[in-house]
């Protein structure tokens, strides 16, 4: 198998990888609104948006990982697809991560306490935490900003 062969068929796995887990995600997904229907959310009605938003990321999540899908499976075959004007990965990623953040922070939707929460046990331990969600925070910004302005410059190049 020549180095190309080996390429593409990587290119090919991984590509049916992302839609494998896109459709699971979308499965999922409609399972959730299924059961969260027929349960009644098991959130008050101040939680619902929040439930919404959530549901929304997670489809965007699914439908991400099946075009990245798509667009490798395309490429594996050596019809590559034009690029996406937008970093959608990068945006994605900060998107999820800041939306995790949140809710554990701000209690924003019900959740299973499976698994204990970190808890500082002194002032110090207190303050490192606030500051390393802060550094999230801010770093999660920055990459929701650069996957938009991937999009923004992208499109100013292609007007002049």
């Amino acid at each position: 198998m020549s180095h190309l062969n080996a390429k593409r068929f990587g290119i090919q796995v991984l590509g049916w990888l992302a839609l494998v887990v896109g459709y699971g995600f979308a499965l999922l997904l409609i399972r959730g609104v299924y059961l969260g229907i027929t349960r009644g959310f098991g959130a008050s009605r101040s939680q619902a948006p929040w439930i919404v938003l959530s549901y929304l990321l997670f489809l965007g999540l699914a439908v991400y990982l099946f075009a990245l899908g798509r667009r490798a499976l395309s490429a594996a075959k050596g019809n590559p697809r034009p690029k996406a004007r937008f970093g959608w990965g990068r945006i994605l990623l900060g998107t999820t991560l800041l939306w995790g953040s949140a809710v554990n922070r701000f209690h924003l939707m019900p959740v299973r306490q499976s698994i204990n929460q970190l808890a500082p046990t002194n002032e110090t331990q207190a303050v490192a935490m606030k500051a390393a969600d802060i550094i999230l925070a801010l770093g999660c910004i920055a990459l929701v900003s650069s996957g938009v302005w991937r999009g923004i410059r992208r499109r100013a190049d292609s007007n002049v």
